[in-house]
């Protein structure tokens, strides 16, 4: 029986979906009048000079990020942000964001008192709004308190919203934006934090009678608690009749096109949808060009994508009423399916399993293809070094199964080779082990996309790989399909045995066959380097033809430079790991080998 061996950390392939909202209409809404006081430290100079009160009554005020006492002195790495701008951390309203007063002129409507005729203050808005909803930004200083708000609109109508509470600037939930730092406005001493002080969102729900009111002015009064109230700004989900669309899944997909879709509620007098997508998740503009305007239909297949690739996507609606245009929904996700590539064509492995690769594959056999989903094909240290940089299977136990399948090809250009280098080292060593005596590792080709599968090479106690780097070559002679798929396959069989090894593949390359006059004269000069895992001193097997050798790391940072044929390196200075050994030629080609340090 096999003894207990250690526990193995198999990475996990997860699938994330994105859920859909109806989209919000958010606006700040800058102050014309009404702030009381400046508690925001700001600029170069004592806080004493660029402040007027503090926001807790015992001395402390907030900090911007560009506070600094002399001009000498340390940038800060927090604070308020300079533009005013607090992009709101609430995650159930994304893309609310409020914008501040002045940070050098009165910037909160500070109220202390609860008494009546001395805890009331009103903040008058430049632009007035109508509003579904609106957001106060306010904290308490020196502890909780509430406050009473009343949304005045221009008809001279109000709305009162009672008993609307503030946390203390530390440690309450339903923040904006927190760990901003404070400062001590009596002697400048900063005291930064990664949480605290915070600012708080409270949302405010206008009734459906108010909704179509712009909305003029906010009157804040404070009814009760020991802490100082300080209302710094206000935004709103501004009304509209004309009702941003809810996106649907995606529907079909292939490597050049997606099908979105959407719904607006049945009472939206839509005329058309405008379409906007891009390979960035930042949210378009109103005044952002649409790629497909004025669709009809709540459908549409957006063609011309690359193959692969993430996009994010917004739908707007155009409508006849007196809103004439919606704002643009949530954003929607999706990623084309894989085209397939036409080589020449590299994977080294450097991020895993690859682009368009796949390994949470398991179970089956080569004439049935996979059954299962588990991913025993994962990145690691070719031949035991390091600990990436190349695909590695461990087979120790019975009945592991796995599947490392490539990107599709395209090979109906003409005649190709597939190429890669592997061995075997013993689990947690560079060491050489054998094979299970029914273990098999095989490499596998597809014409029909994965649907069924010819073994090209086969592995197993017979003829096992060693611990030193193997190159294997294959000829894709009858391999002339535009949806060709190669596999590692893997499996420890059904007897228990006792090796445990790590099989390794590194630098899979599928290439012409046919080498054009420039690549015969750059093969014969190709050098190679041993030996491979190294110790100390690395040797180049013909030196005639060098000029200068460069050895750089899996980053592509130059780490030691040969001048002259050199025909030995010493490494020593370099740690264990995986580096690159660049030869330059005397007529000016070059040669890229991989190496890895023991």
């Amino acid at each position: 029986m096999k003894i207990h061996l250690p526990f193995r950390v198999l990475p996990a392939l997860a699938l994330f979906a994105a859920a859909t909202m109806n989209a919000q209409n958010f606006q700040p809404m800058p102050v014309q009048s009404g702030y009381t006081a400046d508690v925001i430290a700001n600029g170069i100079g004592s806080a004493m000079t660029s402040t007027t009160e503090d926001v807790d009554g015992v001395s402390f005020a907030f900090v911007a990020r560009d506070f600094q006492l002399t001009s000498s002195s340390t940038a800060l790495t927090y604070g308020l942000p300079v533009n005013g701008i607090i992009n709101s951390a609430v995650a159930s309203t994304p893309g609310l964001s409020f914008k501040l007063g002045d940070l050098s002129g009165n910037n909160s409507l500070k109220i202390s008192s609860n008494a009546s005729g001395s805890n009331s203050g009103t903040l008058s808005f430049v632009t007035p709004v109508p509003a579904f909803k609106l957001y106060m930004l306010s904290t308490g200083g020196s502890g909780a308190c509430t406050v009473n708000v009343t949304v005045n609109f221009t008809d001279n109508t109000s709305q009162v919203f009672s008993g609307v509470s503030v946390s203390d600037w530390y440690g309450g939930s339903s923040y904006a934006i927190q760990g901003i730092g404070r400062i001590n406005r009596s002697n400048n001493v900063l005291e930064p934090n990664s949480t605290n002080p915070r600012l708080y969102q409270a949302a405010l729900t206008i009734d459906a009678a108010n909704q179509t009111k712009p909305i003029q002015s906010v009157t804040v009064t404070k009814v009760s608690g020991t802490g100082i109230a300080n209302i710094f700004a206000f935004s709103a989900d501004v009304y509209t009749d004309c009702v941003a669309p809810t996106l649907q899944p995606v529907g079909t997909l292939t490597s050049s096109s997606a099908q979105v879709s959407w719904t607006v509620p049945a009472s939206v007098q839509a005329v058309s949808y405008d379409i906007y997508y891009s390979t960035s998740s930042t949210a378009p503009t109103a005044a952002a060009t649409p790629n497909h305007p004025g669709v009809t239909g709540t459908s549409f297949t957006i063609p011309s994508l690359s193959p692969s690739t993430t996009y994010y996507y917004w739908v707007r609606t155009n409508c006849s009423t007196a809103t004439s245009q919606s704002g643009w929904s949530f954003s929607g996700t999706f990623t084309t399916l894989c085209g397939s590539m036409v080589p020449t064509y590299t994977n080294n492995f450097s991020t895993f399993p690859g682009t368009c690769w796949a390994n949470g594959l398991s179970g089956g056999t080569p004439a049935t293809g996979p059954t299962g989903t588990s991913s025993y094909w994962v990145s690691g240290g070719f031949l035991g070094t390091g600990s990436s940089g190349s695909a590695t299977i461990n087979l120790y136990s019975a009945g592991r199964t796995g599947w490392l399948k490539t990107v599709p090809f395209n090979l109906s250009g003409g005649t190709y080779k597939v190429k890669f280098d592997y061995g075997i080292a013993a689990y947690l060593s560079t060491s050489a082990s054998p094979m299970g005596s029914d273990d098999v590792v095989q490499f596998l080709a597809s014409n029909d996309g994965g649907t069924t599968w010819t073994v090209l090479e086969t592995w197993n106690q017979a003829n096992a790989p060693t611990n030193v780097s193997t190159p294997y070559v294959y000829t894709l002679t009858g391999y002339n399909s535009a949806n060709t798929v190669f596999a590692f396959y893997g499996t420890d069989g059904t007897v228990n045995d006792d090796p445990d090894y790590n099989f390794y593949v590194d630098n899979f390359t599928v290439e012409s066959a046919q080498l054009s006059t420039s690549e015969v004269k750059d093969a014969a000069k190709k050098a190679s380097v041993h030996p491979n895992p190294f110790r100390d001193i690395l040797y180049i097997s013909d030196n005639r033809e060098v000029k200068s050798v460069n050895v750089g790391d899996a980053s592509g940072r130059a780490l030691k430079t040969f001048t002259g044929n050199v025909k030995e390196l010493d490494l020593s200075t370099l740690n264990a790991g995986l580096y690159f050994v660049t030869i330059y030629f005397k007529d000016g080609s070059q040669s890229t080998v991989k190496t890895v340090k023991k």
